[in-house]
């Protein structure tokens, strides 16, 4: 995005913050430039108006970029639908197919699927502990992600650079 699209976004938020409009907005031109200028001008102009949708304060950076990564991110799974999932797959190929269980599973899924092992899950004598575990185990990595995809794409790619990075040293 450029200045004068900034500009154009300014202007729709202080439209709905009267008292806002008499207000010397340079400072915060100058700072939505820097922090939202990774977002298409469409994208950006929808998630102000979700956020001013919903919110009774001016817009701040995290409510705009939150409200962005909530429209361009296809909806995820809850940990109960994950749960489900892999219900469905242990019923289907048991404990002797987990190569075709895996294939059948979402990547992020398969990803915490691995985090447990399918031996554990196949073979569990307490499934609602399991199940609880899982749960908070789905919530946490969905957290995780979602607050990732709401930063910045420098900042994103440099957290993920690091993070890989110590992968490779485990």
């Amino acid at each position: 995005m450029n200045r004068k699209e900034i500009i154009n976004l300014l202007g729709i938020a202080t439209a709905n913050f009267p008292n806002m409009q008499n207000k010397e907005m340079t400072p915060t031109a100058i700072l939505w430039e820097k922090s939202l200028s990774d977002l298409s001008y469409e994208v950006a102009e929808k998630a102000v108006i979700k956020v001013l949708s919903t919110s009774r304060f001016f817009p701040t950076i995290a409510d705009i970029r939150e409200a962005a990564a909530q429209i361009t991110q296809p909806r995820t799974l809850d940990a109960m639908e994950a749960w489900g999932l892999i219900g469905q797959a242990i019923r289907k190929y048991g404990f002797y197919r987990q190569k075709e269980a895996m294939e059948s599973l979402p990547e992020d899924v398969r990803e915490m699927v691995k985090r447990f092992t399918w031996r554990e899950l196949c073979l569990s004598e307490e499934p609602e502990i399991l199940r609880a575990q899982f749960r908070k185990a789905w919530e946490i990595q969905s957290k995780r992600a979602t607050e990732l995809k709401a930063l910045p794409i420098d900042i994103r790619n440099l957290i993920e650079g690091v993070s890989e990075g110590m992968k490779l040293i485990e």
